[in-house]
């Protein structure tokens, strides 16, 4: 995973399209500029593979990943969105493998750095929360169409 080199203001410009960050003041969103490190992947790229430790929130700059899980694909994510905050939050496992779908730029900040975010932006927090709500929903709404439709095969009604 290749460090770019960038503009100055890159990661500042970046961020401003990340939904999660961009509700971030000046100063804080400074600070997590600085602390962000940008990576870019090749298509096919494991950026963050099912079963490990969480160590830190990646967000979308450029290109697509899908997300994987039990070697199928559930998701796609890209520019924009982000990547981890569930395993950073709860400590446990990535419940996922994200891979590269093309030239993929990433912004990695580390559990750490997002923690002290979460801490001193309660914005942050509730942002994340709406975010996970929204995730939830969409899974939830999945679920009852998968249920339907096996009901539907088996001749249920």
């Amino acid at each position: 995973m290749p460090t770019p080199d960038l503009p100055d203001g890159y990661v500042r410009t970046q961020m401003q399209g990340i939904d999660l960050l961009r509700i971030l003041d000046d100063g804080v969103l400074d600070d997590v500029a600085e602390r962000m490190v940008v990576r870019d992947h090749e298509p096919g790229d494991v950026v963050v593979a099912e079963g490990e430790a969480a160590a830190g929130l990646f967000v979308v700059f450029r290109g697509t990943a899908t997300v994987e899980r039990d070697d199928h694909t559930i998701a796609e994510v890209g520019p924009g969105e982000h990547i981890g905050e569930i395993a950073l939050l709860d400590g446990r496992p990535r419940m996922a493998t994200v891979r590269a779908g093309d030239d993929l730029r990433t912004g990695f900040l580390s559990s750490d750095d997002f923690l002290d975010l979460l801490e001193s932006d309660l914005s942050v927090a509730l942002e994340l929360l709406l975010a996970l709500a929204a995730r939830f929903r969409l899974l939830e709404e999945q679920l009852a169409a998968a249920e339907a439709e096996l009901r539907s095969l088996r001749g249920e009604t």
